[in-house]
C-alpha cells in the first residue's frame, strides 16, 4: 500500500458520476447498492498505526454480502474475490466509505463491483482506496437451488459495468485452468546468490472460530478468512 493523497473527488465518482433520472421524476438510486461508512479507530490500526487490510477486506465482503442478499434475497456466501491493488493507506480517524452493487447475476452467482473511498471529515478531502469485484453464490433454499433474477442496467455506467462482467467472469474461470495447470507441472527451481530458503519464511495460524468472527449467518465468512490469511501473510513477509 501506497502513502496518502490529498486529491480531492466526489465520493463515489466511478459509480455516480451523473445522476439518472425516472420518467417520474424521481432520481434513480441502484436497488443492490449498500453504502457503509466506518471511522477508523486505534483497534482497526496495524502494527504501523494503519488501517489493517485484513480489517478493510472484512468491511469491504460484509458490504458486497448485503448488496448479494439484496438482489437475490436469500443468505450468500463469498466465493472469489479478484485481485485487489490498494492505492493508499489510511490512517485512525479516517472515514472509510464503501460502496457495492451488483454488476450481473449469472444463475446463481452474481458479480458484485466494490468501491472504497477515503475521506477526511476537517478537509472534506475524499480519494479511492481500491475497487474489487467479489463474486457470490446463492445458497440453496428448501425448494432447491436458487435462480437469480437479472440485473437491468440503467445508467452508462451500469451498462459497461453489465457487459465487463460477462468477460470478466469467463477470465476467471481460464485463470482458474492456468493456475491449475502451472500446478500440476513439475518446475525447475533456480538456485540464487544468498537466497532465503522458503522453510523460513514458513508462517502457521490455528484460529478458534469465536461469535466475534461470524456475520449475520451465524458463521464464519469470506472477510474473516481474508483478515487471518493477511495477518499470516504480513508475518511471512517480514
Amino acid at each position: 500500500m501506497l502513502g496518502n493523497s490529498s486529491e480531492n473527488k466526489p465520493p463515489f465518482a466511478d459509480y455516480n458520476t451523473k445522476l439518472f433520472i425516472k420518467k417520474s421524476g424521481e432520481v434513480y438510486r441502484n436497488p443492490t447498492q449498500v453504502q457503509m461508512s466506518q471511522i477508523v479507530l486505534p483497534c482497526h490500526a496495524n502494527h504501523c498505526g494503519e488501517l489493517s487490510v485484513g480489517q478493510l477486506l472484512k468491511w469491504m465482503d460484509s458490504t458486497a454480502c448485503l448488496s448479494a442478499e439484496r438482489h437475490s434475497g436469500v443468505s450468500c456466501v463469498t466465493a472469489s474475490v479478484d485481485d485487489i491493488n490498494f492505492e493508499h493507506t489510511i490512517e485512525v480517524g479516517k472515514v472509510v466509505n464503501i460502496t457495492a452493487k451488483v454488476n450481473r447475476a449469472f444463475t446463481s452467482s452474481m458479480e458484485v463491483g466494490i468501491l472504497v473511498m477515503c475521506e477526511d471529515l476537517y478537509t472534506s478531502h475524499q480519494w479511492k482506496v481500491c475497487r474489487a469485484f467479489a463474486t457470490f453464490v446463492a445458497r440453496r433454499t428448501e425448494a432447491g437451488k436458487v435462480q437469480l433474477k437479472q440485473v437491468i442496467p440503467h445508467t452508462q455506467m451500469e451498462q459497461m459495468e453489465y457487459s465487463l462482467a460477462a468477460e470478466r467472469r469467463r477470465m476467471r474461470l481460464i485463470h482458474a485452468e492456468i493456475i491449475t495447470d502451472l500446478l500440476s507441472c513439475k518446475c525447475q527451481t533456480q538456485e540464487y546468490k544468498d537466497a532465503v530458503p522458503a522453510e523460513r519464511t514458513r508462517v502457521e495460524s490455528v484460529e478458534l472460530v469465536l461469535p466475534p468472527h461470524a456475520n449475520h449467518q451465524v458463521s464464519t465468512f469470506g472477510g474473516q478468512i481474508m483478515a487471518w490469511m493477511e495477518n499470516v501473510a504480513t508475518i511471512a513477509a517480514r
